[in-house]
């Protein structure tokens, strides 16, 4: 059988042409002269769309699971802020409450039995910033014990004072007299009271009282 003749050149063509389409495409020819196939790109550039989207999907939840987490130690942050910011508050008045302490220290000597008998404003002094720091020199005339539990009524209250230089000596006669004590039991503690109130200005200068 011959299959040179006229009638089956163009059918030898056309099958010719198929069988170069389909070799190339499936990479057989191309993989023979040490390049690849165009189905074999096809299908790794498929794979790697896959993974690239897998990538992409757990990056997107590494980051909602990061943004909850820092959420929530923001929140946890920002609620012990507050609370110290509160117990800042009450133990450092942001205005000036002075009049009020010298008054709960008059309240406390009066339940301990003391008499308070000076109170002396020093020059307000500037800082630690950002508050002032008020100083005021005092004395009181007591027994020793009501003195003691006086002093520590002073150093516990809810604002920061602090008593020191504290001298004690025995009370004048005269002052005892006037108070109706006979036995020579009565003593005066010389002190200072170191407490702190919010500046009104940025600089934290201090002002006169």
């Amino acid at each position: 059988m011959e299959l040179s003749g006229p009638k089956t050149t163009p059918a030898l063509a056309i099958l010719l042409a198929f069988l170069v389409g389909y070799i190339a495409y499936t990479g057989a020819v191309i993989d023979a002269v040490g390049l690849k196939g165009l189905a074999g790109t096809k299908a790794r550039i498929t794979a790697m769309r896959d993974t690239i989207a897998i990538f992409e999907a757990a990056t997107d939840s590494a980051k909602k699971e990061l943004a909850r987490g820092t959420v929530a130690d923001v929140r946890k942050r920002l609620e012990t802020y507050r609370s110290s910011l509160v117990l800042l508050r009450r133990l450092v008045p942001e205005r000036n409450e002075v009049p009020n302490l010298l008054d709960d220290i008059s309240t406390r000597g009066k339940i301990r039995g003391v008499t308070l008998s000076q109170v002396v404003p020093q020059q307000v002094e500037a800082g630690p910033a950002p508050f002032n720091t008020y100083k005021y020199n005092m004395s009181v005339i007591g027994r020793y014990d009501q003195i003691g539990q006086f002093l520590a009524d002073v150093a516990s209250l809810q604002r920061i004072i602090v008593p020191y230089d504290v001298t004690v000596s025995a009370a004048n006669s005269s002052t005892a007299k006037v108070l109706g004590d006979s036995t020579d039991a009565l003593l005066e503690a010389r002190f200072q009271i170191r407490t702190y109130v919010k500046s009104s200005s940025p600089e934290g200068e201090a002002s006169g009282t």
